[in-house]
């Protein structure tokens, strides 16, 4: 099974699934991209293309939420009624199972990162560069 089609089996029992395009689903998914089994990030050699489905369909459901539903209809004695789903309990459900979300929510959103001694990494001694505001000015010359 393909991410589109686990991406299209949480999707499709909702209202508003039909005006979803190929397109907008897999844009959803590039931008729900995490990283594999092995933990090598988008992007690096050896990816294996890995998504977040659930964070996928969180981006699609508030176009989805957008769009009008039949509330209620007759035609020669039938009538439907159709009441709009509990929105909020299933993006409860959707960021529960995310990946993403778990990890935004469990984690601050800025995190340090080791910059390795690569050629083009100058390292620089900030000391003594306070700026007076309580912030190392790094733009200086």
């Amino acid at each position: 099974m393909t991410a589109i089609d686990d991406l299209n089996e949480l999707l499709a029992p909702l209202p508003g699934y039909a005006v979803l395009t190929p397109t907008m689903k897999q844009n959803a998914l590039n931008m729900a991209l995490i990283p594999d089994a092995a933990g090598v990030w988008p992007g690096n050699p050896d990816y294996v293309t890995t998504y977040d489905v659930y964070w996928a369909a969180i981006s699609l459901s508030g176009y989805m939420m957008a769009q009008p539903f039949v509330k209620q209809a007759a035609s020669e004695g039938t009538s439907t009624t159709v009441d709009a789903p509990n929105w909020s309990g299933i993006l409860a459900y959707f960021r529960s199972q995310s990946v993403i979300a778990q990890a935004t929510e469990a984690t601050p959103i800025l995190t340090e990162l080791v910059i390795p001694g690569l050629p083009h990494v100058i390292a620089t001694d900030m000391s003594g560069r306070w700026d007076g505001y309580g912030d190392v000015d790094t733009d200086l010359a």
